[in-house]
C-alpha cells in the first residue's frame, strides 16, 4: 500500500502527540496499526480510497459527496453483500428474494429501483410496509423501494416512493 497522510499533529496510542517535523523521514514502506484517527482536514482534503473493506470502530462522518455503483440485479434474488443500490426492469409477476443480509444486532440497509411495465411483485414474507400493506405500483412506472434490518434479515422494514415517470 503507498500513499499519503497529511496532518498537523499525529496521535498516539498513548495520547502522545507528534508534529509532523518530529517524525522521522523513511524510504521504507510504513506500516499502520488497524486503529487510525484521521482529522476531518486530511480525510476532506486528500481523500481516502478504500478497494474492499475499511471496518470503523467509532464515528465515521462523511463530508461530502460519496457513490455507489447501481448493481443491476439479474435474476429476482437481491444480494445484499453485492452493494446497497439496486435495479431491477420487470415485466410480468416477479417475486423477490434478499440473500447475504448483514448478521443480527448490525443495521443493513438497501435502495432498489424499480421498472415496472407490467405484473405483480411479490415482496418477501419477512418484509414489513407502512400498515402491513405493500404499496400498489401503477405499470409504465419507476418505483423507489428502501428496506432496513437489524435482525440478520428476519424483519426488513419497507418503504416506497412510487409512481415516476421514466
Amino acid at each position: 500500500m503507498a500513499g499519503t497522510i497529511i496532518a498537523d499533529t499525529l496521535e498516539h496510542s498513548d495520547s502522545t502527540s507528534l508534529a509532523t517535523n518530529q517524525i522521522p523521514a523513511k524510504n521504507a514502506s510504513q506500516t499502520f496499526s488497524a486503529a487510525q484517527t484521521f482529522t476531518a482536514q486530511s480525510v476532506h482534503n486528500g481523500g481516502i480510497d478504500c478497494n474492499g473493506t475499511a471496518d470503523v470502530a467509532g464515528a465515521f462522518n462523511i463530508d461530502g459527496p460519496y457513490k455507489q455503483v447501481a448493481e443491476a440485479v439479474g435474476s429476482t434474488a437481491i444480494d445484499l453483500s453485492a452493494g446497497n443500490y439496486f435495479t431491477k426492469t420487470i415485466s410480468g409477476n416477479t417475486t423477490f428474494t434478499f440473500t447475504n443480509p448483514p448478521s443480527s444486532g448490525t443495521v443493513g440497509s438497501f435502495t432498489l429501483e424499480l421498472t415496472h411495465s407490467s405484473g405483480t411483485v411479490t415482496w418477501p414474507s419477512s418484509v414489513k410496509f407502512n400498515s402491513d400493506t405493500a404499496p400498489t405500483l401503477t405499470t409504465g412506472k419507476t418505483h423507489l423501494f428502501f428496506f432496513v434490518t437489524d435482525d440478520g434479515g428476519s424483519r426488513y422494514r419497507g418503504a416506497a416512493l412510487v409512481d415516476y415517470v421514466n
